[in-house]
Order: structure tokens, then C-alpha cells, then sequence
């Protein structure tokens, strides 16, 4: 059977490697950190559980430095799961879940804004809302699932933020992380010491769990990106950290 890629995709992917190949052609191993910096961090997590699957044990060092972290949930969590037929108290199951692993992992500072699940849109009132929050928070370091996200609503979020950055008087790092979609990274970040509060923060979403094991693929994962650097010994999160100019210009690049 012949399996056909995209020629547009296998262009984009191209384009992503190039940022990471040097002048001898060789590809760049990914820097192992302590923690990406920043004083002033948010979080932008499409759904209730992509900020602990994708960061959450970086954020819970964040929080131990005593440095200041916010997450911006951007969808209700009505499409969570299937077996529930009142989408109203489905909605409030999973706020309540996100509020209990944020809090685990030290984060008090969260903010919904109630989006439809699975149907994320770019919208001029999203924009604003966004913008204002951003304005109040200064994040110094904003985390985003990568654009490479195979899912639409981590890939929608990434088009927010190109539109938003149209109307920032500031810049900031990006931190892009990976939930449904191994990236490729330039930085890891060792969180060996702090995957027992991040396993203990994603065995709250009981009900996501009931649907996936996302407490064991995401142990699977951070397990995996501990391979290069740390010689398969512990736990890592992999990111791709540039500034928002850089991150914004790549995905024009791409055609995003």
C-alpha cells in the first residue's frame, strides 16, 4: 500500500527543520534547562488537561521558584466525554477537575473563556478578550501547544495568536509544548524530581481518563524525551522556546 503525504505538509515540516540545522548540516540536540525564564508566565491550554499533559511538571517548578503562572483555558469542555449527555454539568465536572490538578501543581490563577469544544474559532471578541488579559497579565514567557498539533483546536490556537500579535505593544518568549503531537525541540527540561505532583495532577481529569490513559502516555512521553540528554534516566518535557517575533515569522513561513 502506498501511503501519500501532502506536498504542502512535507513543505511545512521542511521549513520547521531548517530552524534547527546548523551551518555543518548537523541537527542540533536540544538544550536541557532548568526551566524556561521567566517571572510573569502564562499558560494558553485549548482544554482542561493540555497544560498538565504538555508542561505541567515545568509549571509546578515555575511555581516552586516562586515565580507567578496563569492559565488561560480556552473551551468549555462540553465534547469531554461521550457517555454524559448533560453538557452543562460536563462543563462543570471538567472545570472543577482543572481547578484541582492546577491546584495541585501550585497554579491558584486560571481563566475560562468558555469557547466551544472542538469547534475553536478565530473571532475579533476572542482577539479582545485575549489581548486585554494579556495586557493585565505582561507575560514575559507565554506557553502554546505547537503549531504541529495534530488537533483543531491546539492548531486554531496558534492562529489566535498570530492575529493577536498584531495588536501587542510587547514581546515575550514562547514556549511551544507538545500534547497530541511529538515536536521537535530545542530545550528539555528535566522534571524527574517533580513527576509525582504531575502524575498526581493528571489523575484528576477522571473523566478524560475514562476515555484514554493519558496519565500513562503522558508518563510514556515524558519518559521518552529523557533518552537524549539524560541518558533514558528520569522524566523530561520537551519544548521549542524562541521569541513571539520569531515564532509568529516561522508560522507565516509556513502558511499557518
Amino acid at each position: 500500500m502506498e501511503y501519500l503525504v501532502n506536498r504542502h505538509f512535507k513543505k511545512k515540516i521542511r521549513d520547521y527543520l531548517k530552524t534547527f540545522i546548523r551551518p555543518v548540516n548537523l541537527i542540533a540536540a536540544p538544550q536541557i534547562i532548568e526551566r524556561p525564564s521567566g517571572n510573569r508566565i502564562a499558560v494558553i491550554s485549548p482544554h482542561f488537561d493540555d497544560d498538565i499533559i504538555g508542561c505541567g511538571g515545568t509549571l509546578h517548578k515555575h511555581v516552586l521558584a516562586g515565580e507567578n503562572v496563569s492559565v488561560i483555558y480556552l473551551t468549555d469542555g462540553r465534547e469531554g466525554d461521550p457517555s454524559m449527555s448533560d453538557k452543562a454539568a460536563l462543563e462543570k465536572l471538567r472545570k472543577n477537575e482543572a481547578k484541582f490538578a492546577t491546584k495541585t501543581v501550585g497554579i491558584t490563577d486560571i481563566i475560562f473563556l468558555d469557547q466551544p469544544e472542538t469547534k475553536l474559532r478565530t473571532t475579533y471578541k476572542l482577539i479582545e478578550q485575549l489581548r486585554e488579559i494579556l495586557f493585565e497579565l505582561k507575560p514575559d514567557l507565554l506557553y502554546i501547544p505547537s503549531f504541529l498539533e495534530n488537533n483543531i483546536d491546539h492548531f486554531e490556537a496558534n492562529r489566535i495568536l498570530l492575529n493577536l500579535s498584531k495588536r501587542f505593544a510587547f514581546d515575550m518568549t514562547i514556549a511551544a509544548y507538545e500534547v497530541w503531537t511529538p515536536l521537535v525541540p530545542n530545550f528539555i527540561v528535566d522534571i524527574t524530581s517533580v513527576m509525582p505532583v504531575k502524575e498526581k495532577a493528571l489523575m484528576q481529569y477522571k473523566t478524560q481518563l475514562r476515555q484514554v490513559d493519558y496519565a500513562g502516555t503522558t508518563l510514556a512521553l515524558n519518559r521518552y524525551r529523557s533518552a537524549l540528554n539524560m541518558k533514558g534516566i528520569g522524566y523530561a518535557e520537551a519544548f521549542f522556546i524562541t521569541s513571539l517575533k520569531e515564532y509568529i515569522n516561522l508560522m507565516k513561513k509556513l502558511g499557518i
